[in-house]
């Protein structure tokens, strides 16, 4: 698996673009300039997943010295169900070296209209290694489960890699679930 920056010079650019939205509901989407300026930083990284020439899908994450927190991974939808999501869990991992990986997707809730969507893309997680943290996190859009690739979950770290992407202005609520 190969890795791009995502940029308005690449090829693919308005399939990137146009996975961003359709993978994401509207109202968990940073728009897509402010995301393309923020991966100028230093530790963010807005990477666009290749096998040779074959778009797979996006990937959007931000890094400390101990984590690797992925904002946004998204299988290009043409070529679902067909292993290129853990390819691109298996490259982030190498990319982050020893580093705990941290993402959040929405918990499991029985009452939720795409329960069963929730379930296996829960599974699909576990798969590759990541476990709920037993911690969620909640802002204006929702209450989204953490899930991590360690043993020891640590809130402080998760804190930081979240607040990079942010600014230090992106302030949610860490509770125990």
């Amino acid at each position: 698996m190969q890795t791009k920056n995502v940029s308005i010079f690449a090829k693919d650019y308005l399939k990137q673009k146009e996975l961003q939205k359709r993978a994401f509901p509207k109202e968990e989407q940073y728009p897509f300039w402010i995301l393309r300026l923020m991966a100028c930083r230093k530790g963010i990284d807005y990477l666009a997943h290749y096998d040779n020439d074959l778009f797979c899908g996006i990937s959007y994450t931000s890094s400390t010295d101990k984590m690797m927190y992925v904002l946004y991974l998204a299988v290009n939808d043409k070529i679902r169900s067909k292993g290129y999501g853990t390819l691109m869990i298996k490259h982030l991992s190498e990319m982050s070296g020893n580093k705990e990986i941290t993402l959040n997707i929405e918990p499991l809730d029985e009452n939720a209209d795409n329960y069963e969507q929730r379930v296996k893309r829960m599974e699909f997680y576990e798969r590759n290694g990541f476990r709920d943290t037993g911690h969620h996190l909640v802002d204006v859009t929702g209450e989204y489960a953490i899930l991590s690739t360690a043993d020891n979950f640590n809130v402080e770290d998760y804190k930081k890699a979240i607040s990079k992407i942010g600014m230090n202005m992106y302030k949610p609520k860490i509770v125990k679930a």
